[in-house]
């Protein structure tokens, strides 16, 4: 083991606290004086005929130019440094002479093969020695990057013991200097996260995010397609029957007429949509709306269905709109009076029937009932 890589083991014994400050003096002076004489160190014994890395060379004191800071960390150069601070002393420079600073020894990389050791002139005169600049320079200039933890001296544990001692006005100093930097490193992490950290966009940064959103998103339910088969709006109760979605349920009930049935189904009848509805408690009626095969034959369908009614006993209602074929029967042989009409919609076949036991009951319910259904289904012309 080389001198340089006993005293970076020196240092982090000292580091881990295993020895005290004396004792790390005491051997680092014996280090120091090993390396500066030439002789080798008892773990440079293996070393055999190779010469040491380098070699200690008077440096003649020079007059001190001006007080440095004694809390500065300082890099030695050809002015005499201040004895109370830590320096890092180039490979080709005497340490000085004061026991008690921290040294940092930088060792020279060999550049020749690996059993050899380059060893740096000897016969320089001092005034040159003087002149040369530092060869490794500190961790954070010179173009150096920081020390990896691999490194067999890393700079985190170069410190001397002088970091351990408590008295001092100096070393206060640097603990309330720590306590500030703290502080205020402290309180510019917490404006930066009162300002970015907390997801608002705004400039301010002091926004409320809750107030920044666009509000709650609804979700609007897609409104239902029209009813091809609408029924109006009128005074009463109106039920429809669910079980007829086609004109094939229509003549298993016993509503229609068998000819009125084969008048629909010569329409081409499809779908088809049955309401019952009840009016003053006296009027009842129905509303059959049936799809045909087109307009046409919707007309035509109407126009037969009309001409039953009258062929039937009905008698024609003057009073119905020209486009609606409506026919009238008054209540005789406990049968209730009847009004009912029909008329083309486009393709739909539209049916009102109303009864009441007058016919003048009969007649109004009608007309009420069918105003409301001409409003969403309309008679062609």
């Amino acid at each position: 083991m080389s001198w340089q890589e006993e005293l970076s083991e020196l240092d982090r014994t000292l580091a881990e606290g295993r020895i005290s400050a004396d004792d790390y003096r005491r051997r680092r002076d014996e280090l120091l004086a090993s390396a500066s004489s030439g002789a080798a160190t008892p773990g440079q014994q293996g070393q055999g005929p190779f010469a040491p890395p380098f070699r200690w060379e008077a440096t003649p004191p020079q007059q001190q130019q001006a007080q440095p800071n004694p809390d500065a960390t300082q890099v030695v150069g050809p002015g005499k440094p201040n004895p109370d601070a830590t320096q890092v002393v180039s490979g080709g420079a005497r340490p000085p002479a004061d026991a008690e600073r921290t040294q940092y020894v930088r060792p020279v990389t060999p550049t020749g093969p690996p059993h050899q050791q380059q060893q740096p002139p000897q016969n320089w005169p001092p005034q040159q020695q003087q002149q040369q600049p530092p060869q490794g320079g500190t961790p954070w200039g010179n173009g150096d990057s920081f020390s990896s933890f691999g490194d067999g001296s890393p700079s985190w544990i170069a410190q001397g013991p002088e970091v351990f001692e408590e008295d001092g006005g100096s070393g206060k100093g640097k603990i309330i200097g720590i306590v500030v930097a703290i502080v205020l490193l402290a309180g510019i992490a917490f404006g930066a996260y009162m300002i970015w950290g907390r997801g608002d966009s705004s400039a301010t940064g002091g926004g409320d995010p809750s107030t920044s959103a666009s509000g709650p998103t609804t979700t609007t339910t897609p409104a239902p397609p029209p009813d091809p088969m609408p029924i109006g709006k009128f005074s009463g109760k109106v039920t429809q029957n669910k079980s007829v979605t086609a004109f094939t349920a229509v003549p298993s009930l016993k509503y229609l007429l068998d000819n009125e049935a084969a008048a629909y189904t010569t329409a081409g009848a499809s779908k088809a949509k049955l309401a019952q509805f009840t009016q003053d408690g006296n009027v009842s009626g129905v509303i059959l709306i049936v799809e045909s095969t087109d307009a046409k034959a919707a007309g035509a369908a109407a126009l037969a269905l009309h001409e039953i009614q009258l062929s039937n006993g009905m008698t024609v209602f003057k009073d119905a709109p020209t486009t609606v074929l409506a026919g009238q029967i008054d209540a005789a042989n406990g049968q209730n009076a009847r009004v009912r009409g029909h008329y083309a919609s486009n393709n739909l076949i539209v049916r009102v029937d109303a009864a009441a036991p007058t016919l003048a009951a009969a007649q109004k319910g009608f007309t009420e009932v069918l105003e409301a259904q001409l409003k969403v289904l309309k008679a062609d012309g």
